[in-house]
């Protein structure tokens, strides 16, 4: 996609970063923690509606990403991409506000009932599971030389707790700073997000969420042991597959699908795997992955403690998502006609975004799950069997049963 750059670039990048692995959890300790009660709440009306159009955002933008998909793993993080869009929305005004806040759901809504949203629902994530380590961290870093407008820079000190740092971009040593400080807020499983700075550059304002926690019954680690994993091409591949034994987890089938929802720590976060079944593909179901429809597939599960096999995996994604993001309706805000105007005091100068760039990594083992999501948003002036294998290609989200918040979403094709 071609991209307005003007002569007289600076650049302004934000950055969401956002991290789930798992615990270091000894084997042979107990399943559950009978002192460790879930601390949940009842969402207001606003969180319901901000997370409710979160949630849609990232089902929409993974349904964009799956048409080019192809054969192709698929992993994201709407919660990571949300937050750090909206970071940026409460710098934008006029048309270019208006388009982002239709492409990220939230119509009707007032600016400060989003940005108080998104404020308690992290720190409701945060004391939901005592052995579930949750925390979100924000910064802004800008250009010395410019001053932030005051409603802005409040607006984001407030309700995404962001440290503001003056810096100059002309010196490496702010490159260094900005990696070191993702590495410290993601215990270093991402290590940068930036590759050089210049003098021309405005402001990066970076997201980062880590999550860390296990399996509430782990996999055995002495019964995992390679089995063929069936590619929708026909092909096979031998993959090392887990297996559970005398677990418990949510369990719904029908005709083109089943989906299992394992939980990790007191049973409130969960992976929910959905894999078709008989003739159906994943494309079929993954037509049919709303929010609506997840939850009345889960509200129609059954707790099974049947023996469940499915594969060890491991995966990095890297995607580019303006095209996907103009196509979802927020263009205006790659062209010379964005409006973010409230940004930066004193300053004639226009500002666009000029791409935005997602990578994660996943890793699913015994113990548990280990993911990153790094999201840069770059800005220029202007029938059920006795043992359920997971042997095919699947959909999978990891969330949070009570606020029902969708950290992550993707698709294994390749193991």
């Amino acid at each position: 996609m071609k991209h307005f750059i003007p002569s007289r670039a600076t650049l302004l990048s934000l950055a969401g970063a956002a991290l789930l692995f798992s615990a270091c959890q000894k084997e042979g300790t107990p399943e559950a923690d009978p002192g460790n009660e879930p601390k949940t709440r009842p969402l207001t009306a606003q969180e319901v509606q901000t997370l409710s159009s979160t949630n849609d955002f990232g089902y929409r933008t993974f349904a964009a990403l799956r048409t080019g998909a192809g054969s192709s793993n698929l992993f994201i993080s709407p919660l990571s991409i949300s937050a750090a869009l909206t970071m940026t929305y409460n710098g934008a005004d006029g048309t270019t506000k208006d388009a982002m806040r239709q492409t990220l759901g939230f119509t009707g809504q007032t600016d400060a009932a989003i940005n108080q949203s998104f404020k308690s629902l992290f720190e409701l994530l945060t004391t939901i599971d005592r052995t579930v380590e949750f925390a979100a961290a924000n910064s802004i870093w800008h250009g010395q030389q410019y001053t932030l407008q005051a409603p802005f820079a409040q607006t984001n000190q407030l309700y995404f707790d962001a440290t503001l740092r003056a810096v100059n971009f002309s010196d490496v040593s702010t490159k260094n700073a900005i990696n070191q400080w993702v590495s410290d807020k993601t215990k270093a499983r991402i290590t940068s997000i930036v590759e050089q700075t210049n003098a021309d550059d405005v402001m990066y304002l970076i997201n980062a969420i880590y999550f860390k926690g296990s399996w509430a019954k782990k996999f055995d680690k002495t019964l995992t042991r390679k089995s063929t994993f069936h590619k929708e091409d026909g092909s096979t591949a031998s993959v090392d597959f887990m297996t559970l034994k005398n677990g418990s987890y949510g369990y719904y089938a029908d005709a083109t699908k089943q989906v299992i929802d394992l939980p990790y720590g007191n049973k409130q976060f969960s992976m929910t795997v959905i894999v078709p079944s008989g003739s159906a593909t994943l494309a079929n179901v993954s037509s049919q992955l709303t929010s609506a429809n997840l939850d009345t597939w889960l509200a129609a599960a059954t707790t099974s403690t049947w023996e469940l096999r499915m594969p060890k995996f491991r995966m990095e994604y890297k995607k580019e998502l303006s095209s996907i993001l103009t196509q979802l309706g927020m263009g205006e805000a790659f062209t010379e006609r964005a409006n973010f105007s409230r940004m930066l005091q004193n300053s004639s100068q226009g500002l666009a975004i000029s791409k935005v760039e997602h990578k994660t990594f996943l890793e699913v083992d015994e113990e548990g799950t280990e993911a990153a999501a790094v999201t840069s948003v770059g800005v220029v002036t202007t029938s059920i069997p006795p043992t359920i294998v997971v042997d095919r290609p699947f959909l999978f989200l990891i969330r949070e049963k009570s606020s029902n918040a969708v950290l992550f979403m993707g698709q294994l094709v390749q193991p």
